[in-house]
């Protein structure tokens, strides 16, 4: 009997999906929580079809790609952005096992995303391609697995493919990350290969959760979807207690009680269950309206019996800001409900109140990185059909003030910067700081001096150089995070093939010497512009964006002066020339001081108009210069 056959079985025992499934049949030591981590395009979405195909969750068709990646975004990008969970039906040796599989994000923007995964479980599958080996987030996810003392399965993906070389990847997972090469087991997620392995490794190697049903309720929020008709959903994994529906369930973080209207398991789809025991992870609804009433991180429990709140998530600090206007103020009400239910599903956004001369009223959007704002942005567009205005990306500098009137202001000493219109004046300022990051890039060996060139133009200062084998390299780097936040990985990318990878944690702040550049048009400041730079990039950058405004304002009948200023100092400057009609048109020959009189007097009339002329820019301009970032 094929292993299909067995996990059917099981399910008609556990009872099918026709009425609501009862879980008590399944003990704590026979249930296993795991998750699978990898870099971005290792094949984890995949080996998460085929183990959801093996247990018999899903049917075997020739659609299963991807099964879940739910978001549109997701499936277009082929990567996975939101953690999700499903629950598999498992039979070994004749016993019946749970299996919880949480699917993570690999992409660096996202792993705000695996770390919450991984609080709600025991164990990791660790995927690493066969033919592109260990790479920069394989190793930053490792060390979150490794952290947070979970036991790790290696597997060797891919190995169907014509360059695979699992000999050399067990031996750069053995010297990186210590663990045998025996240990690691070769599989093709796509074809199915050696995947059953995998299943009875998960069920030998994972320990069960230590949990007990008979200890009072305790359960951790990992994640939360917001839906329209039954309001918020939690997706919970219990590590005490029991839950039913009709039970008063208390938030340890909001204080606030509710009555549970659901539980039940996620097979991916949602399925009703009667109870969610101690050590299974599961999902809950409980009539709440607003997504920020069920914080990640948070602790549930009992009403009657008050327990101590489980050590919560880091909150995700935010890296890059950036503000965010609606094309139409008219659609200021939709873009604020989108932005509240994506924000909702997405917790590691922070919004804050922002209005523009030019713009009109938007917000302050701080992202995890680049990628996330993308994705951000792509969501709303699809799923709330809101199109909106972007400013250039900005990052947190803190400024460290000197005058006492200040202080008293602000209340603090140190404050945080994240919009460049309120940079405080160099005089009042005893030193700036500005965010770093400890970067990691894994390289062919061959693309070396590219990257270092790369990252020294980047001010980055190099901490270390490693030899993973004969042909990959592994370099780590002190970035300012602001050299890194706009094309940096594009740039990477492209000097080296494709073949680098790159990966970054915080690393604290910095002094630096930063200026605060502003943009005039005819002598008036345009404040949506303004830009925080590095004092020895300042001449670079703002050459680049007065070009590229001479070319997105349009032309007038005046002459229009585009300058780029630190302080009073003019450091950049362009000209867009007037429209001139032809006072000469009409003169056939006849005396210069003729024609002379003539020019002098249009020269007189451009001077007038140029002192009364107002320059608009319009928004169209506005969103050139600030979506192409400066090619420096």
């Amino acid at each position: 009997m094929g292993s299909r056959e067995k996990a059917l079985l099981v399910r008609s025992s556990v009872s099918l999906p026709a009425e609501k499934l009862d879980v008590s049949v399944f003990p704590v030591e026979n249930i296993r929580n795991f998750s699978i981590i990898a870099h971005v395009d290792h094949g984890k979405s995949t080996l998460a079809d085929r183990l959801l195909e093996m247990t018999g969750t899903i049917t075997k068709t020739e659609h299963n790609k991807q099964v879940l990646d739910k978001l549109q975004v997701e499936r277009e990008r082929g990567i996975t952005v939101k953690a999700q969970t499903a629950s598999l039906f498992y039979s070994y040796e004749g016993i019946n096992y749970l299996l919880n599989l949480i699917d993570t994000p690999g992409h660096v923007d996202f792993n705000y995303e695996v770390s919450r995964s991984l609080s709600a479980c025991q164990g990791v599958i660790l995927v690493v391609d066969a033919n592109e080996g260990v790479q920069a987030q394989t190793v930053a996810n490792f060390y979150l697995a490794f952290e947070a003392q979970l036991a790790i399965i290696p597997v060797i993906n891919k190995i169907d493919l014509k360059n695979a070389d699992p000999e050399r990847v067990e031996k750069q997972i053995e010297k990186l990350f210590d663990l045998p090469e025996d240990d690691c087991i070769r599989i093709s997620a796509k074809l199915g290969t050696n995947v059953e392995r995998v299943l009875q490794h998960v069920i030998k190697k994972i320990p069960p959760p230590s949990a007990h049903t008979s200890n009072p309720l305790k359960a951790l929020v990992f994640d939360s979807t917001f839906d329209h008709y039954r309001g918020v959903i939690a997706s919970i994994a219990l590590f005490g207690g029991q839950v039913q529906k009709g039970d008063k369930i208390v938030f340890a973080h909001t204080r606030k009680t509710y009555e549970v209207n659901e539980v039940g398991i996620l097979t991916p789809d949602e399925q009703p269950t009667h109870k969610l025991y101690a050590g299974q992870v599961g999902y809950l609804i409980a009539g709440m309206k607003e997504v920020t009433e069920a914080q990640i991180g948070d602790t549930l429990y009992s009403h009657k019996e008050p327990v101590e709140p489980l050590p919560g998530f880091k909150l995700a600090k935010p890296m890059v800001f950036a503000g965010m206007y609606p094309i139409a103020q008219s659609e200021y009400n939709n873009l604020k409900s989108a932005v509240e239910k994506l924000t909702l599903n997405d917790s590691s956004v922070t919004v804050h109140r922002d209005s523009s001369v030019a713009l009109g009223a938007g917000w302050r959007l701080g992202f995890l990185g680049l990628l996330h704002m993308e994705v951000f942005n792509q969501r709303l567009e699809q799923e709330y059909n809101a199109s909106v205005i972007l400013t250039a990306p900005t990052v947190p500098y803190k400024a460290v003030l000197s005058s006492a009137k200040l202080i008293k202001e602000y209340g603090k000493e140190e404050i945080i910067i994240i919009n460049p219109a309120e940079f405080p004046d160099k005089n009042s300022v005893s030193e700036y700081l500005e965010p770093t990051i400890l970067g990691t890039v894994i390289t062919p060996d061959v693309y070396m001096g590219k990257i270092i060139t790369l990252c020294q133009a980047r001010r980055a200062v190099q901490k270390d150089i490693i030899y993973i084998d004969e042909q990959r390299v592994m370099l780590k780097y002190l970035f300012p995070l602001n050299e890194v936040v706009v094309d940096f990985y594009d740039t990477l990318k492209s000097l080296s093939s494709g073949y680098a990878s790159f990966d970054y944690e915080d690393a604290g702040y910095q002094a630096a010497d930063l200026v605060k550049m502003d943009f005039l048009l005819n002598g008036n400041t345009v404040e949506e512009l303004a830009t925080v730079v590095h004092k020895d990039k300042a001449y670079a950058v703002g050459k680049a964006v007065c070009e590229r405004l001479k070319d997105a304002i349009p032309r007038q009948l005046f002459e229009i002066a585009i300058q780029a200023a630190i302080g009073n100092k003019i450091i950049a400057r362009e000209t867009l020339k007037a429209y001139r009609k032809d006072v000469l048109a009409k003169c056939y020959g006849g005396d210069i001081s003729r024609k002379m009189k003539l020019l002098k007097r249009q020269a007189e009339g451009k001077k007038k108009m140029r002192k009364i002329g107002n320059v608009e820019v319009p928004k169209d301009a506005f969103i050139t210069v600030l979506k192409r970032q400066s090619d420096k």
